[in-house]
């Protein structure tokens, strides 16, 4: 995969185009070389936009959150091969998150219809703090390969049955799955309930049709994830589009993968899940700034007692070396084998 710009900046200005009002602009650039080289580019950017007539107009509010370009995130961590290939970078999104980026394993968003089921947050049955990839990817703890760390091997029987979606055994008995389907990663009722079952079949009548394929799917809060192994699809591919497509993916997910040039992947909780504000209002991405430091702290504590998803089933052909190291990653950091509520 193409290396993850290790430098940002960015400039605004007001400008007035045919037919509009004035358009406070910000535009971003990046560089490997400087910060000097990213306002270059953001420079040449910004010339470029104003010479084309200015933006484009988007009606559909989602293209906000999944851009029509890559936006700035600090870049936290590469992952490389043994020969030394980048197969992996992982990365903080705007709202503070930490994200997986990769070429290598074909990665999948279903998302379920939303429900308002508020954002309780029990702190019955949780568990303690867990060390290790989690705490150094929120910006604790020693840093050092994480890819190059033993496996924890495949979840405990507590994970969720696949058929129903239900979790099994009574490791957080006071939450109550009816009331809180999205904490517990459950199924739900009405309209969500029957899509639930829907998506599952799809999920399973998926890998029947690909044995030549390894898909590990999971249980987000809001849908579920499938990490594909054996695909040999880049994002931008039209056997990706088709693959993903298939589980109905959903079409932002897609356009964001295409925009970043690589599969994305969320492995730590939405800051707000966790009772934490948003990173962006910060209003700041440098990492030395006293307060990034104070947010990531917060962050980090906040998120020691959840998951962000939840193992139901693997099936089809074993993933390569490459693609276990990677798996192997995103489940030391998300932590699906714990019977964690969701974030």
């Amino acid at each position: 995969m193409q290396p993850i710009p290790r430098h940002w900046a960015a400039v605004r200005a007001t400008h007035t185009f045919p037919g509009h009002g004035p358009f406070a602009l910000t535009i971003h650039g990046s560089s490997d070389i400087s910060v000097e080289d990213a306002r270059r580019d953001a420079r040449e950017r910004m010339d470029a936009l104003v010479a084309a007539g200015g933006p484009e107009q988007e009606h559909d509010s989602g293209l906000e959150y999944y851009p029509s370009r890559r936006l700035p995130e600090e870049l936290l961590k590469d992952v490389h091969s043994e020969d030394g290939t980048l197969i992996a970078a992982i990365t903080r999104n705007r709202y503070g998150a930490a994200v997986l980026n990769t070429d290598a394993l074909l990665i999948c968003d279903v998302d379920l219809p939303q429900e308002d089921v508020g954002r309780s947050r029990s702190s019955g049955g949780r568990a303690g703090k867990r060390p290790g990839l989690l705490s150094r990817l929120l910006g604790g703890g020693a840093k050092h390969d994480a890819a190059r760390e033993t496996s924890p091997g495949e979840p405990a029987s507590r994970g969720a049955d696949i058929s129903t979606g239900s979790v099994g055994g009574a490791a957080n008995g006071s939450h109550d799955a009816a009331a809180l389907p999205d904490e517990l990663g459950g199924p739900g009722s009405g309209e969500r309930g029957r899509v639930h079952a829907e998506l599952l079949t799809s999920i399973r009548d998926f890998g029947a049709r690909h044995p030549e394929l390894g898909v590990r799917a999971y249980r987000t809060r809001h849908g579920f994830r499938l990490l594909v192994s054996g695909a040999d699809a880049h994002p931008a591919s039209e056997r990706a589009r088709a693959l993903m497509q298939e589980v109905r993916s959903d079409p932002l997910y897609m356009l964001l993968c295409r925009v970043h040039d690589t599969y994305r992947a969320r492995l730590t909780p939405k800051p707000w899940r966790v009772e934490i504000d948003r990173f962006e209002s910060l209003g700041t991405r440098t990492a030395t700034a006293p307060e990034h430091q104070d947010w990531v702290r917060r962050y980090r504590d906040a998120s020691a007692q959840v998951a962000v998803c939840r193992l139901l089933e693997v099936t089809g052909a074993a993933p390569s070396a490459e693609e276990r190291r990677i798996i192997d990653l995103h489940d030391r950091a998300t932590r699906p084998e714990f019977g964690l509520p969701l974030a």
